[in-house]
């Protein structure tokens, strides 16, 4: 099997390259080798492994895998991998993103790829608060990156929407996260604001996602403020607190974006 770099190249080159080096690759279980290596790269994340060398490695392996998801070809064998699928979910959750935050990056748009081609997989992700709150976590190392931004956004357009408003502590859990990021989306929606002063960012479908998203946070917002005290003071007992300024003050600029 060819180099990482090498295969990196080769799934980023021009169709007709691709359609001539990829298919041979392919037979030989392409994919299922890039899952095995991203496996074994992630797994030495733990702090007694963390190697800074092999931070280059896991974000080429990611690359190659997200330049794959987007050939015709190839794309529908990459988002139907569930375990591939898990480890991005694994990678995004992962409490130290700074020293791999390119990777993080990366899986995220991969991430979005895979759940615009295999979208039951929202609802697995759906009630999983520790990766909404790494999902959010992503927004600062993509500030510079509006097509990664943009992917999040339509991750978090699919999540939102699926989240079980009805339960008040499946509700409120998530409404702890989304107030604990509070800072995070809002200055994310500040970056939003310059982007959308070119007319064809308006009139494209990253607007539209982040205005769903949005339009999720402010409806799980606005449920959350219709609980009884009681409840409310209960469920923060329970250890997700909630401050109910920090839920206006985000209900306030969120409403104010969609309204734009």
């Amino acid at each position: 099997m060819p180099s990482i770099n090498l295969l990196l190249a080769i799934a980023e080159s021009k169709q007709d390259v691709v359609a001539i080096l990829l298919p041979p690759l392919i037979k030989l279980d392409l994919p299922r080798s890039l899952v095995d290596l991203l496996s074994v790269e992630i797994s030495k994340l733990t702090p007694e492994e963390r190697s800074p060398e092999r931070y280059s490695i896991l974000d080429s392996i990611l690359q190659t895998v997200e330049a794959l998801s987007v050939i015709d070809d190839y794309s529908q064998e990459i988002c139907s991998n569930k375990e591939l699928f898990q480890l991005l979910v694994q990678l995004i959750k992962h409490p130290d993103k700074a020293e791999f935050a390119n990777s993080c990056v990366t899986a995220s748009v991969l991430t979005a790829n895979i759940l615009t081609d295999a979208t039951d997989l929202a609802l697995e992700i759906s009630q999983d608060t520790p990766f909404l709150q790494g999902l959010l976590g992503v927004f600062p190392f993509a500030s510079d990156d509006i097509e990664a931004r943009s992917a999040i956004w339509s991750i978090l357009a699919r999540l939102l929407v699926r989240i079980q408003k009805t339960d008040p502590s499946k509700l409120h859990q998530h409404v702890s996260v989304l107030t604990s990021k509070s800072e995070v989306v809002e200055d994310e929606l500040l970056i939003c604001n310059v982007d959308d002063s070119s007319e064809d960012h308006r009139s494209s479908t990253k607007l539209t996602a982040r205005t769903f998203a949005l339009n999720g946070i402010v409806e799980i917002l606005s449920r959350w403020r219709t609980l009884d005290d009681h409840m409310k003071g209960a469920l923060s007992m329970e250890g997700c607190y909630v401050n109910e300024g920090d839920v206006d003050k985000m209900l306030h600029y969120c409403c104010k974006y969609t309204n734009k």
